[in-house]
């Protein structure tokens, strides 16, 4: 099955983009009453397939020309995707009332383009998400802060996670907890970068996620030990009077279809069994992404923190994220284990957020009731 699904969902997906392709093309011939179809869908697709290009190419190169055209190439296929939708709108409504094709169709652009630049300006900004947690067997409030994909790189660098450690220090947790898609392309590994990590004045704990597997996990790794950033592979620690756990980012187990697959032998199946946790001890589990919940809560884990689906970025994939994730933001029960899911302090692939906002999570650990 999980072969299956990766064939399937990549071929469906590619199907989609050749249809909208051909239905923008011949929408925009039709309203603007254009002769050459076949030329504005060549030219549309060229567009497309050059934006996809410089988006891919932006993950292993360093280059500050290479970052604005990835930056600007997302911009671009969100413009066509809201043109797209908007066409759709104005195809239905066109159906019922005669609208002036030319003026209708010229709406549908400039409002594609105003949602676009909105979307860009909404993620150049984060937000601090407060929560209070109860957990058992804690004997006193834990203040910690909560950070995920940052995705330094194009789309953002040093001075966004500045920002970040200058917040966080203002908030003043008893450590914090970065976990995972710190960074997302070579761009973050130049130097000077990562050193606002030395900001932060509370000890962090940092597990890796996927993007970082995508550049060079052992290169991304040093670099991040060395500014005293406490790195947990697979391991635990006891700090604050909590049981900390932090896993590399892997599958839930080896039967599980993950779109994001982890080449990690290990499982959090496999991996949890193995790390035999303190029982009736306040525990905390980092993850990068919110799978495998059932191996966790078994554990014995309390509190899992995740992060990863960004809670799908953009309208609409917001909504259709909520189909792909069991959790896919914010707080949750999943049996006797708390779930918290962060909307994600950076961007990826796309610079732009509607629907959704960058955050950290500031979250206050109490005891029990």
């Amino acid at each position: 099955m999980k072969k299956l699904l990766g064939v399937v969902i990549p071929i469906t997906m590619l199907a989609f983009v050749a249809l909208s392709l051909w239905y923008v093309s011949s929408r925009l011939s039709i309203l603007f009453d254009l002769s050459s179809l076949w030329l504005i869908f060549i030219v549309v697709t060229l567009a497309i397939a050059g934006t996809a290009t410089a988006i891919v190419a932006g993950v292993k190169s360093a280059s500050k020309l290479v970052g604005h055209l990835n930056v600007l190439s997302g911009y671009f296929i969100m413009l066509y995707v809201y043109t797209l939708f908007l066409l759709i709108i104005q195809h239905a409504v066109q159906l019922i009332w005669d609208l002036p094709a030319t003026l209708s169709a010229s709406v549908v652009l400039v409002l594609a383009f105003i949602v676009t630049v909105t979307g860009a300006i909404r993620a150049s900004t984060f937000r601090v998400d407060e929560r209070k947690i109860r957990i058992p067997w804690l004997k006193k409030e834990v203040n910690v802060m909560h950070i995920s994909d940052v995705h330094l790189g194009h789309h953002n660098s040093r001075d966004y996670l500045s920002k970040i450690a200058k917040e966080t220090n203002h908030r003043k947790p008893d450590f914090v907890i970065i976990n995972g898609d710190l960074v997302d392309s070579n761009a973050a590994l130049l130097p000077g970068v990562l050193d606002p990590l030395s900001d932060f004045k509370a000890p962090i704990y940092y597990v890796g996620g996927n993007h970082e597997k995508y550049i060079d996990n052992e290169r991304v790794l040093k670099l991040i030990r060395q500014q005293g950033v406490r790195i947990l592979h697979n391991e635990v620690v006891e700090t604050h009077g909590l049981q900390l756990v932090g896993l590399d980012y892997m599958n839930a187990d080896e039967n599980t279809f993950d779109m994001h697959a982890s080449d990690h032998s290990q499982t959090i199946k496999s991996t949890l069994s193995d790390l035999r946790l303190k029982k009736n001890t306040p525990t905390v589990l980092m993850h990068h992404s919110p799978v495998g919940l059932q191996y966790a809560e078994a554990a014995g884990a309390n509190l899992i923190l995740s992060g990863h689906t960004h809670a799908g970025q953009v309208f609409p994939f917001n909504l259709l994220n909520e189909l792909v994730f069991n959790y896919n933001k914010g707080l949750h029960q999943h049996g006797k284990t708390k779930i918290l899911v962060s909307s994600g302090a950076g961007t990826y692939m796309l610079r732009i957020r509607l629907g959704t906002s960058n955050e950290i999570n500031m979250l206050r650990l109490l005891p029990s009731k």
